[in-house]
């Protein structure tokens, strides 16, 4: 790589192959730099054919235009062949931002950087992330796995991409959970006729499938723990949207495992606050999805029934 290019330099641009798609304020809560800083960098960056830099109307405030950051072919082809990422890592290129759900893209990642967070401001957490194409391992590097899930049946073979995946374990309590992320920005239908994969419905009956046959446990041996359950999390883009959706979660028991809230709680009030409204029911009092101990004030991973 460019001899120019420091360790700081390197971490930024591994952000962005990891991430695929990432604004300046994302960058900067990820190096924990200014954006400033970033911003400099990213000059020097597009300066040298490594990154392409994009403007579009998005942020927590309606319409506010931010930058928006992709790996270059050139970065691409360098990290490939110096070997800092295993072959099997799909490095995407974008060649048409149009054709890409920004917004969605970049609420998935503001999601995991939540995530992240939560992991370094609590020590008796481990949680370990897979968005969009890459899991932390143990040793601090970046690996691959499949994430697709494939449900069979007599006449039918559904295949998905859940948004994210990931586990919290309790080092104290030697107990994890396993979560599914499914973020909604309002463009899917609830419900239609024709069961459009695509649909929020389908999207619930596909994970109860996976709850009554266990397929989640397939994620025992990438993650390296023991699962009874999971939870489905729908990150949603507003609370009418989290009304719709709890009106439908409701209607389609088993759903106690799913929990809903929105992108304005998870940025005002944290993603490990009491903003989830488990099984849908929003007239209920909000939920950690880490639980939490009343006495200690101190986070307590449930078990999954």
């Amino acid at each position: 790589m460019d001899s120019r290019l420091n360790k700081g330099d390197k971490k930024i641009l591994s952000l962005i192959a990891l991430y695929r798609i990432l604004t300046v304020s994302q960058l900067a809560a990820l190096t924990q730099r200014s954006r400033q800083v970033i911003r400099k960098r990213l000059r020097f960056f597009f300066g040298e054919d490594l990154i392409i830099r994009r403007m579009r109307g998005f942020g927590r405030s309606s319409g506010r235009p931010e930058e928006i950051i992709f790996l270059a072919d050139k970065a691409a082809r360098i990290f490939k062949d110096e070997g800092l990422f295993s072959e099997s890592i799909p490095l995407i290129v974008p060649k048409n931002i149009d054709a890409i759900a920004v917004d969605h893209d970049l609420l998935i990642n503001w999601f995991f950087i939540h995530l992240i967070q939560l992991d370094k401001s609590i020590p008796d957490l481990t949680i370990k992330p897979y968005s969009p194409g890459f899991l932390m391992n143990n040793q601090g590097s970046h690996v691959f796995f499949d994430p697709r899930i494939r449900i069979e049946s007599e006449d039918d073979l559904i295949e998905f991409i859940p948004d994210g995946i990931f586990t919290i374990l309790h080092k104290g309590l030697g107990k994890g959970l396993l979560f599914f992320l499914e973020v909604d920005m309002d463009t899917e239908s609830i419900a239609s006729l024709d069961r459009n994969p695509n649909d929020v419905r389908q999207k619930i009956l596909n994970y109860q499938a996976i709850f009554r046959n266990s397929h989640y446990k397939r994620f025992e041996k990438i993650f390296g723990l023991k699962f009874n359950g999971f939870r489905l999390l729908f990150l949603t883009n507003s609370p009418a949207r989290s009304a719709s959706l709890s009106r439908l979660v409701q209607e389609m028991p088993p759903s106690d495992f799913i929990w809903l809230a929105n992108q304005e709680k998870m940025f005002s009030d944290g993603l490990s606050a009491e903003i989830w409204a488990r099984g849908g029911k929003l007239d209920r009092s909000p939920q950690s999805i880490l639980g939490s101990d009343r006495a200690t004030q101190t986070p307590v991973i449930d078990s999954i029934k």
